[in-house]
């Protein structure tokens, strides 16, 4: 079942989806490199085509570019959150809305 939640950024509300297995797959392998390349804001933008996969089943208009020129660091960690949360890879907090299946 798809998940989606709904989340504010500085380019309008974007609409993140659950990953689909081959999303995860990809998701892993960058975690992996991750560990081994080191920390750093190349290595956590990285993680950026997983988002825009997301994103994309929403928003099929979006491109990556416009994606990447509207977006504050700030706005990718919520996104980024918000896409594991959906695809039940973090817990929600308290307080925090929880993912609307579709």
């Amino acid at each position: 079942m798809l998940k989606q939640q709904a989340v504010p950024t500085s380019a309008g509300q974007l609409t993140v989806s659950s990953l689909s297995l081959s999303e995860l797959r990809e998701l892993d392998s960058l975690f992996k490199d991750r560990s081994s390349a080191g920390a750093g804001v190349t290595s956590l933008l990285k993680n950026l085509p997983v988002i825009f996969c997301s994103l994309r089943k929403v928003h099929q208009d979006l491109t990556l570019e416009q994606l990447e020129s509207s977006l504050t660091l700030d706005d990718f960690n919520v996104l980024f959150s918000s896409v594991l949360e959906v695809s039940g890879l973090r817990k929600t907090a308290a307080g925090e809305p929880t993912p609307v299946p579709v």
